[in-house]
């Protein structure tokens, strides 16, 4: 029981003296104990196993190498983290304390009670965590740390000092070079206690020097080294001290503290570094001096594994005498003696190269910077243009050796046959000899080897002897790293393995001591020792006189018959030779001029190329680059005879036509900054379909940039403009110019598949180029193809699992920018405890923001309905943007192969009752923007008709010049197909129809001109408005007539009725049926009867006279007329509506029959471009193949002339003796 009281009193609940001293003691000597000992042993072990390179200025602190942003979660201070969260979780006082009376006027209670953490000694736990955080390398996360321990303890300044210094150096770490300035500015503004002093010149001094501020570091150092108490982390600054004032300039100061550095007893490795920069910053006076130093160092055993930086530092010592030859010397034993092939063997690799490459020597320069680039780490600050040089070089020498090869090849071909094999048995004596020394070479490294490995055994057995071998990291835990990821583990590697197996030739079977293999090429090889292919890629048979020679033989390089086989002998073999040195000349050349910069031996390659081979297929190309050199380097004698003699020998080309051109240097400095523009623009309106622009642009931009880099792709859309106008000759024309003129260019495939098509006789597809873009299928290639796996995907039925919301809209449409702050913005003042993550990404045509977070289905309803809500977004984004809730699972299969189109279908099928607004939302916008697409289509459509009604046919006679015979109502054919298919509806109206037709604008077609209907209605139209007119002069004269009548009859009449006149006339019924379609009705007085004279009218009686207007009035007629026109309308509108179904069935069948040839014109393609990808990469096999063997005979060849030539020269010596 009293133990439970004692617990219970010592709650974090409670907040008291006793509480808070129990708490403290607890957190100190337990939990934060174990992980303050796990984090100084961490911190330990990362200061000695990191592996400094001291040639390079080194790092303030180790931690300084990890990677500024973190890739993988967790590290070596795990432990610690975890420690001191532990102790913050069970050990923190929060509660704020008892008030006592008159705490008001007590500064020590009101300071007491403004607290937020009152554990005395958590704040150590807290300052643990961030920094095990922040050796982790998680420097982000660590700089959120120390700025929440900022306000966390904001009434004690030392905690808010610290934390923000150690923020500072997160940012620093990261390379936020600017907030760490800025951090540091504000502390010094507003002051800190001097307990963080220290802490403070570390950063600051850190913080210079990452900035390069070299004159100001050095003071911020001195005073940092002043108040180190750490011996090993002391003598690193006083080393880093000593570069930065060797840079400085300061080269007594420097060389005093190197000195300090060596006399400090430090590793080995660092006191040899510090000898090396003492010899280095030295005056030049004193350079013999210096060397003598060097030399020593050379010869003690000590240095053995450093002897790569002793001779270094010679051949510096020699380039600042400017002795290149001893420099180079110096360099190559360095890279010879080379133990640890690190970073030093790679920087003396570079420093010999350079020298090489000022030279022009780039055949020489060439493996320095290939051997540089396998031993030096990416990070290395030289390595992007050592990397550069390495591929321009290579691709150099390949060409270099080829030319001088074949130069050497011919050399043998024209001595006699005794010389040639009197050359040939010295190579082969070469060959032997050199296998015998690699034989017993190898013996000696075997017998070394045994010898290592009985030791190593040896080790094994005696457990107190541990070998310092590399070993290889773990491919699990945190901060793990790929084995040959890392350039010092393989270093360590190849160290470990040469120690064991000694030096090995990178080869097949390197362990067996025969390595010859049969020969298993088969067929005829060229003169270079290539096989020969026909066009199909087969391997040409060989000859009878080849075929029997044995393999051993022709692949033994100690017989005869292996090099005779190379030497070109035929004229065949002499111009197929020939064809590779101009081939490598020209190659060598434009190396040469472009990725080298070096003109004078460009020129001087071109014009061998010339005095070799007059005729060569490279004239024209080299005419033109040398007139381009001449406008580069200003050379106006280059510039005028290039010019005048690629006009001379190539009239009519591109190339003169542009060197022709008096502003064609301004054009070619302009071309690059406004081809892009031209061409987009260009694009852009052929997607509209304005073909005329874009024809009339691409005449332009071929006269004034006919060199263009996008002159291929310009060509390419003109082509295509004829397939908008349906001009079969002119499409086919196009692409063969195309294909011609540009063999190489990116679309020549693509056009050449086109050009087949055309032959075979395949129909153009014309018409629009809009679509329906929510059909569009995401991860499809660029041809809009599925693969089998992704089509055999589904979409699944998971209500229960993660759902997001996404928001699709078409990129170009909508700031996504906008779109997103939002989105973010009514999460954030709507969802205080429900926190969403917010994703944008990118699909094809589209642009996607997701919205996940949700647990369900019915949760993203929920959302969905809020931001349709009154107070929802959804409403007041652009209406481009559509929403929908998607499963993760099946966001995953809609992203691999399916379409929007496709997925709203099945949310329709299966959640459509449950979110009925939404579906219902989606098939407007979808049918909104069909809509939309039609219009544009049918703008498209009437801009062509347009055009094509700019010209008339003004010789055949219209409609009212046609005899009656003539005006059929048979269709006329257009004179010219429209430039747009399909053209737009058109109704053909029969007379019987004229009734219907009452707007002023007459009814559009094809052509723009009136039917035939509207004209035979608009000529039945004056005969009954004559009639009318007729029949109106004989209701007046009738009327007239009428009251005569009456005035004489009036005493006699039984019904008499006041006379009034007739306010409308009547109208009589028309005889003739066909031209107006109103029913039958009593017959009415002719016009030929109104006409009479109106003497010949009898008199009538008044009641007939007026019964008979009451049954046929004009009202009565107008009503008539009226009812027949509706019921006309109706039928004419059922009759437009059953043509309108018809069209669109057949334009369905017409769409589906061209997706279906699109579908396998697209699979043919991809077929035709497998093989040709296929074949390209077979070919570029055998083309490494034989340039490999090419390198490996030419070493061959050089080695065995070597010794050759030492063994004359022993002989010789002999002799003399």
């Amino acid at each position: 029981m009293a133990l439970l009281l004692a617990v219970a009193a010592c709650s974090t609940k409670k907040n008291t003296a006793a509480t808070r001293r129990w708490h403290a003691f607890t957190a100190r000597y337990n939990t934060y104990f174990n992980g303050k000992t796990s984090f100084d042993e961490q911190l330990e072990a990362m200061q000695n196993n990191y592996h400094e390179n001291y040639t390079e200025r080194i790092l303030m602190y180790p931690v300084s190498a990890l990677p500024k942003e973190k890739s993988s979660p967790g590290g070596p201070f795990d432990r610690a983290i975890l420690k001191g969260n532990k102790a913050i979780k069970q050990h923190s006082i929060q509660k704020k304390p008892n008030r006592k009376s008159g705490w008001r006027g007590d500064a020590h209670q009101t300071a007491m009670l403004k607290r937020e953490e009152y554990n005395p000694f958590l704040k150590h736990c807290w300052m643990l965590v961030a920094e095990g955080q922040f050796y982790n390398g998680d420097f982000l996360q660590a700089a959120a740390t120390f700025s929440y321990i900022a306000r966390h303890y904001a009434t004690e300044p030392e905690m808010v000092a610290a934390a923000h210094i150690w923020q500072a150096r997160c940012y620093a770490e990261m390379g936020w070079l600017y907030e760490t300035e800025s951090a540091l500015e504000r502390l010094q503004k507003n002051g800190f206690p001097a307990a963080n002093r220290k802490e403070y010149d570390r950063v600051y001094a850190d913080f210079l020097i990452k900035s390069n501020r070299t004159e100001q570091a050095i003071p911020a150092l001195r005073k940092v080294i002043g108040t180190e108490r750490n011996r090993r982390q002391r003598t690193r600054m006083r080393y880093l001290l000593g570069q930065l004032l060797a840079e400085a300039g300061q080269r007594d100061e420097a060389y005093r503290e190197f000195g300090r550095v060596a006399s400090a007893s430090p590793p080995y490795e660092l006191e040899f570094a510090a000898r090396i920069r003492q010899a280095e910053v030295l005056p030049p006076a004193r350079w013999q001096q210096v060397l003598s130093m060097l030399r020593r160092m050379s010869k003690s055993e000590k240095n053995k594994d450093y002897l790569d930086q002793v001779f270094m530092a010679i051949g510096d010592v020699y380039m600042s005498r400017r002795d290149t030859t001893r420099a180079i010397e110096a360099y190559t034993e360095g890279a010879e003696k080379s133990v640890q092939k690190g970073l030093d063997l790679a920087i003396c690799q570079i420093k010999l190269g350079d020298i090489y490459f000022t030279r022009k020597d780039y055949v020489r320069a060439q493996p320095c910077f290939s051997d540089a680039i396998s031993a030096m780490p990416q990070e290395y600050r030289e390595y992007e243009r050592v990397s550069r040089l390495s591929s321009v070089l290579d691709e150099l020498v390949v060409h270099v050796e080829a030319v001088h090869l074949q130069d050497s090849l011919q050399a043998l071909a024209r001595m006699p046959e005794k010389e040639r094999l009197a050359v040939i048995d010295k190579i082969i004596a070469e060959v032997k000899e050199k296998e015998k020394r690699e034989a017993e070479e190898a013996e000696k490294e075997r017998y070394l080897a045994e010898q290592q490995g009985r030791g190593s055994d040896l080790v094994q057995q005696r457990p107190g002897l541990q070998m310092n071998t590399p070993q290889m990291p773990s491919l699990g835990g945190s901060g793990s790293q790929f084995y040959f990821y890392n350039p010092q583990t393989v270093a360590q590697g190849k160290t470990q393995f040469q120690n064991r197996w000694g030096k090995r030739v990178n080869q097949d079977d390197w362990r067996r001591r025969d390595k010859a293999m049969p020969l298993t090429d088969i067929g005829r090889t060229d003169t270079t020792g290539h096989q020969r292919f026909d066009e199909e890629g087969n391997p040409i048979a060989a000859d009878s006189t080849e075929a029997q020679l044995p393999d051993s033989i022709a692949s033994d390089p100690k017989t005869r018959e292996y090099y005779l086989q190379q030497i070109p002998l035929s004229p065949e073999d002499v111009e197929a030779s020939n064809v590779i040195i101009a081939d490598g000349l020209y190659n060598m050349g434009m190396i040469y001029k472009d990725k080298l910069e070096n003109m004078p031996l460009a020129l001087s390659t071109f014009d061998e190329l010339e005095r070799r081979f007059p005729d060569n297929k490279y004239r024209m190309d080299y005419y033109f680059q040398s007139y381009l050199m001449g406008l580069r380097y200003k050379d106006k004698a280059l510039e005028t005879r290039s010019r005048d003699r690629l006009v001379k020998a190539f009239p009519g080309s591109d190339y003169a036509t542009a060197v022709a051109d008096p502003n064609y240097e301004y054009h070619i400095r302009m071309m690059d900054r406004v081809q892009d523009s031209i061409y987009e623009q260009a694009y852009n309106r052929y997607l509209k379909g304005d073909t005329s622009f874009v024809r009339r642009s691409y005449r332009e931009f071929s006269h004034t940039y006919p060199l263009a880099t996008l002159m291929p792709k310009f060509m390419f859309i003109e082509a295509l403009t004829y397939v908008q106008s349906g001009n079969v000759a002119s499409f086919k024309s196009a692409l063969q110019t195309l294909v011609e003129k540009y063999p190489t260019a990116d679309v020549t495939e693509l056009a050449s598949e086109m050009l087949k098509g055309v032959l075979r006789g395949r129909t153009l597809v014309q018409g629009s180029l809009t679509g329906m873009k929510w059909d569009l299928r995401f991860g499809s290639d660029e041809f809009g193809e599925v693969s089998s796996l992704d089509s055999a995907r589904a979409f699944v039925d998971e209500p229960q699992s993660p759902h997001r919301m996404v928001l699709l809209y078409p990129k170009g449409a909508v700031d996504p920018n906008a779109l997103l702050y939002a989105v973010a913005a009514y999460n954030f003042a709507h969802f205080e405890v429900k926190s969403f993550d917010l994703l944008t990404e990118e699909a094809g045509s589209f642009g996607l923001l997701i919205v996940s977070g949700f647990s369900n289905l019915q949760q993203v309803l929920e959302y969905y309905d809020m931001i349709y809500a009154p107070k929802g977004y959804a409403r007041t984004v652009d209406r481009a943007v559509m929403f929908f809730p998607i499963s993760d699972a099946n966001y995953e299969t809609l992203l691999h192969g399916k379409s929007p189109s496709d997925y709203m279908a099945f949310f329709a099928e299966t959640y459509g009752r449950q979110a009925p607004k939404l579906v219902a939302r989606w098939r407007t916008q979808v049918a909104a923007d069909a809509r939309e697409a039609a219009r544009e289509d049918k703008a498209v459509e009437q801009a062509a008709d347009e055009v094509n009604d700019r010209v008339q046919d003004t010789d055949k006679p219209t409609i009212d010049e046609l005899k009656p015979e003539e005006a059929t109502p048979t269709e006329e054919k257009p004179a010219e197909e429209p430039a747009v298919n399909p053209p737009l509806p058109t109704e053909e109206l029969t007379p019987a129809d004229t009734t219907a037709v009452t707007q002023d604008q007459p009814v559009v077609t094809k052509k723009g001109k009136k039917t035939k209907a509207e004209k035979e209605q608009e000529k039945a139209e004056k005969a009954e408005k004559k009639k009318r007119e007729k029949a109106q002069k004989a209701a007046e004269a009738a009327k007239k007539k009428q009251e005569k009548a009456a005035k004489k009859q009036s005493a006699t009449s039984v019904r008499r009725r006041k006379n009034k006149p007739i306010e409308q006339p009547i109208e009589p019924v028309p005889t003739d049926t066909t031209a107006s379609p109103e029913p039958t009705v009593p017959e009415s007085p002719s016009a030929d009867t109104t006409e009479a004279d109106t003497s010949s009218v009898p008199e009538v009686d008044m009641d007939t006279v007026l019964v008979k207007p009451k049954e046929i009035t004009l009202e009565y007629l107008q009503k008539r007329r009226e009812v027949e026109e509706r019921k006309s309308r109706m039928a004419q509108e059922e009759k437009a509506q059953t043509q309108e179904e018809k069209r669109r069935e057949s334009a369905e069948q017409r769409k589906q029959q061209l997706k279906e040839r699109e579908a396998q014109r697209k699979q043919k393609e991809k077929e035709a471009r497998e093989r040709m990808k296929q074949r390209e990469k077979e070919r570029k096999e055998r083309e490494k193949a034989n340039k490999q063997r090419l390198k490996e005979k030419e070493a061959a060849r050089r080695a065995a002339q070597r010794e050759k030539e030492a063994a004359r020269r022993a002989k010789a010596k002999e002799k003399s003796r």
